[in-house]
């Protein structure tokens, strides 16, 4: 099963295999017809559906599934985004798998969503599975931007925001994504904000990560804004 002291390649291999030897096939048999349903007949694309839980037998993985769409083409056979969480003394790390192109593997730490829940829900209540799902929701047509070899650092733009974090394989294509920042947070510094409006998202992607610690930067900043929502 996945746990938190996998190197890359056994973490990577356990993941891809359970998906496709054990999560693919059931998901092809019990393909939901009010799934393409709702596709084909849907005004506003693309759209993601609420989670299927499925727990793998074979090798104790707890995986949600999201089924998504792009265009009615997917009607048939719905792209997806698994996402496994692992149970730690820190508390819960998530493990997503993105199910097209890369096969990119995205791994939050429990502090991601603590960041994620004070700055953008602004500390509002909501269960701990409701914000992992509402995160994964809300960021599955996120775009992610990878530093040039000799700085290890990622970032994934989408709508509520940026995760930024560390790539932990190249390789194996495995990135973490330690803390987020909101739009409106940016927006509130002079400098993010004459970038944001100056420079195109990949240049703005690569300013963030060149900043010594993006997280320190908005606590410095921010502090008694950001503690007063935590």
């Amino acid at each position: 099963m996945i746990t938190r002291t996998m190197n890359p390649f056994a973490l990577r291999r356990e993941m891809q295999n359970d998906i496709f030897e054990n999560i693919v096939p059931y998901l092809r048999r019990n393909y939901d017809s009010k799934i393409r349903r709702a596709i084909i007949k849907s005004l506003h694309l693309p759209m993601i559906f609420n989670p299927i839980h499925y727990f793998s037998k074979k090798t104790n993985n707890d995986w949600f599934i999201f089924y998504y769409a792009i265009t009615k083409k997917l009607a048939e056979d719905a792209a997806c985004i698994a996402i496994s969480q692992v149970q730690t003394e820190e508390g819960t790390y998530v493990y997503e798998y993105i199910v097209a192109r890369e096969h990119n593997i995205y791994i939050f730490p429990p502090h991601f969503f603590s960041r994620y829940h004070s700055r953008f829900l602004k500390g509002a209540a909501i269960g701990k599975q409701e914000l992992i799902n509402q995160y994964i929701k809300n960021s599955y047509i996120g775009i992610i931007f990878i530093s040039e070899t000799g700085r290890e650092k990622c970032a994934l733009s989408f709508q509520d925001g940026y995760a930024i974090g560390d790539i932990i394989s190249r390789k194996e294509r495995i990135f973490m994504f330690k803390t987020f920042i909101s739009k409106d947070l940016l927006r509130k510094d002079q400098k993010f904000a004459k970038a944001y409006d100056q420079l195109q998202e990949q240049n703005l992607m690569n300013y963030i990560m060149s900043l010594e610690n993006p997280n320190e930067f908005l606590l410095n900043k921010y502090s008694s804004y950001l503690n007063s929502k935590l």
